[in-house]
């Protein structure tokens, strides 16, 4: 695995190597296309995420997919992490701080972008964290759609976009409703309520609230973390005049959290997040446009003590400032080009006890050094969507990012869609991207010894530069009748991946030696990422349906030679629907297979790899009583199979009711 996910293959513990991966669910079937028994397995979802402007899935050159939330409610998906289960392309991995690691055609899970409604989220700063909390840190009793977009989309977004983009939109404020939400799994409850008003004049609110409680899994001496989340929000939206509105948001994240790290340490995460901000958006007889700002703020602490007196062994502390300003303004400057012209300001300020800095802070007698950071980007963008003629559509865009600390990134993407015939298209796309380096990354200072006799060293590096990106992807897709089918190579180049080198000593002692790991941030690994996405359906009739998925990959290390870890070289998948709108019946059977999955073992002093397979076998099935109760039963790797190297620790069940009043 690039990146210091490699880093953390071959220098962890075995328990480590247990939950650092969970089978990859790309292959769970979308519903979208088949639902309610439809005769057609061809959809006409728009989307707004792959060009910034609406567009059928049909006509858009991107690799898109939309997650709808009759697709979340068939699932029963109680988080982020279990709705992307329906998506082609997206591997999902469990880590041990309950988080997923989530990448996009064997990127990494840093080189892809969240956004919520199109804003950015990311609140962790470290190649270790980045990305792998936020799949659980969304109230999935708020989301109406998500899209995915696979491929680089640096040209319109910047920054992280290499891989692809998952956009999370929530609903907007409803009709004068109150909905309860209850979810029971193995794993955690969920007990949700959300609030909608109605239209109160001008204006109209929604309010929502949700408390997680995630169970303790593991041995008297280590487990994962575990404890409770709150989430509450609050959105409204104003009718300013005829298509001109005015929509404000208050976000609020509250988590508190524990780990039993050995059988003498337990560590305790204390987190606070709250986002802000108000967007004013409209259309006219030339197009549609947006002006946002939008501001967040995240508080994390963590404390480290000793299991048997309390006492302080260690402590983190972290704040993170973010304050973005954004528009957009598209416009139909000729009978067959669609402009779009867009612009970004965004300031970023950091404070750790893990970056340089002259400060101290101490905590129980205990003293931490204190460094910050900030940054501050401007970006610029512009794309043409071209109808060359009614059969072929060509979109070219082209971004320009500045920041005070990495310098200027320019970054292009050219996409078409050629319609062979009625059913049958062809698509591509050719674009660059890039990933700038962190604070962490650039001025990380941090000492810890996870382990008696080792003592590790991480360190930034301020010069480093930013990843980069060379993407293209080729497909054909067609429908006949109640067939679907579609085919699509896909090609990563990556340079200057930014990886953590590591150098080991022995430091003089009685035995066993001590070790002291030293590890520094370094531009230094590049790698090449291919492969071939396959997806295939069919409308059975009577309310089947069935749906196959294969994904070939071919990940590799430029500069040794060898297979990435982390990434399996055969993911398939084989699934079975049935749908029953008039009684109210939903029911999904699925079948999962990862073959050719690398990872790292320690054998001693050496590190072997190995390849890992496993077959799940899945169902869940739901039940509409009427407009007001539904209640959903599901089951995870029914066999209850079990896998060290993917961290695959048995049968889930999971069951839930949704109420609405």
């Amino acid at each position: 695995m690039i990146g210091v996910e490699k880093m953390s293959h071959k220098h962890t513990q075995r328990k480590i190597l247990l939950t650092a991966a969970v089978l990859s669910a790309i292959s769970v079937p979308a519903y979208a296309a088949v639902r309610d028994g439809g005769a057609s397995v061809v959809t006409d979802e728009v989307v707004v995420t792959a060009s910034r402007t609406e567009q059928e899935i049909k006509e858009t050159p991107s690799a898109v997919e939309v997650i709808t939330r009759a697709d979340i409610d068939k699932m029963g998906a109680e988080n982020l992490a279990q709705a992307l289960k329906l998506a082609l392309g997206i591997d999902l991995q469990e880590n041990t701080m309950v988080g997923n690691r989530s990448a996009i055609r064997g990127m990494n899970t840093n080189q892809t972008l969240i956004l919520i409604d199109g804003r950015r989220v990311r609140t962790e700063n470290t190649s270790e964290t980045m990305n792998y909390y936020e799949l659980q840190r969304v109230n999935m009793d708020d989301v109406e759609r998500i899209e995915i977009v696979r491929g680089a989309v640096s040209s319109l977004y910047g920054s992280e976009a290499l891989g692809g983009v998952i956009n999370v939109i929530r609903k907007r404020p409803a009709e004068a409703q109150t909905s309860v939400t209850l979810d029971w799994t193995t794993r955690q409850n969920n007990e949700g309520l959300r609030l909608d008003s109605g239209k109160v004049g001008k204006w109209a609110f929604s309010t929502s609230f949700k408390r997680t409680d995630v169970r303790e899994r593991g041995t008297d001496a280590v487990s994962n973390i575990y404890g409770k989340k709150y989430f509450f929000n609050i959105d409204g939206r104003m009718d300013v005049a005829r298509d001109k509105w005015l929509d404000v948001f208050f976000d609020y994240l509250k988590e508190n959290l524990d780990m039993k790290d050995s059988a003498t340490q337990k560590t305790s995460y204390d987190h606070d997040r709250f986002s802000t901000g108000v967007k004013y958006s409209g259309r006219d007889s030339r197009g549609d446009y947006e002006m946002q700002v939008y501001y967040t703020f995240f508080d994390k602490n963590q404390r480290t003590r000793n299991r048997a007196n309390g006492s302080l062994h260690s402590f983190d502390d972290m704040t993170y400032n973010s304050l973005i300003f954004d528009g957009r303004r598209s416009m139909q400057i000729a009978k067959d080009h669609l402009l779009t012209v867009g612009g970004e300001y965004r300031k970023e300020d950091y404070e750790s006890t893990r970056i340089k800095g002259s400060k101290t802070t101490t905590l129980e007698g205990v003293t931490n050094q204190l460094g910050d950071s900030s940054m501050n980007l401007a970006a610029l963008y512009v794309q043409d969507e071209w109808l060359v003629s009614p059969r072929w559509t060509v979109i070219p865009s082209v971004r320009w990012d500045h920041s005070d600390v990495f310098g200027s990134e320019v970054t292009g993407k050219l996409g078409t869609t050629y319609k062979i015939n009625k059913g049958l298209r062809f698509k591509a796309n050719v674009g660059s991207a890039y990933r700038a380096p962190t604070a962490s990354e650039l001025y990380f200072d941090w000492r810890h010894t996870p382990a008696r006799k080792i003592n590790v060293h991480i360190v930034g590096n301020p010069d480093l530069k930013p990843e980069k990106a060379l993407n293209f992807d080729l497909g054909i897709e067609g429908e006949r009748g109640k067939t679907f089918g579609k085919l699509t190579y896909f090609h990563n180049k990556v340079e200057d991946l930014i990886n953590v080198n590591v150098v080991n000593t022995v430091i003089p002692g009685p035995p066993p030696p001590t070790i002291l790991s030293t590890g520094t941030y370094q531009n230094i690994d590049s790698a090449t990422i291919q492969g071939v996405e396959l997806e295939a359906k069919q409308d059975l009739g009577s309310g089947f349906a069935l749906r196959g998925l294969y994904t070939y990959l071919d990940a590799q290390d430029d500069k040794t030679n060898t297979r990435l870890t982390g990434r399996a070289r055969h993911k398939a998948s084989l699934q079975l629907s049935y749908d029953d709108p008039r009684h109210g019946w939903n029911a999904t059977l699925w079948q999962d297979w990862t073959a050719g999955y690398r990872y790292a073992e320690q054998v001693g002093r050496r590190t072997v790899y190995k390849d890992a397979a496993l077959a799940l076998t899945n169902l869940v099935v739901t039940k509409k009583f009427n407009d007001q109760f539904s209640a959903y039963l599901g089951v995870d790797n029914i066999f209850d199979k079990e896998s060290d190297a993917l961290a695959y620790d048995g049968r889930i069940w999971r069951g839930g009711v949704r109420m609405t009043f």
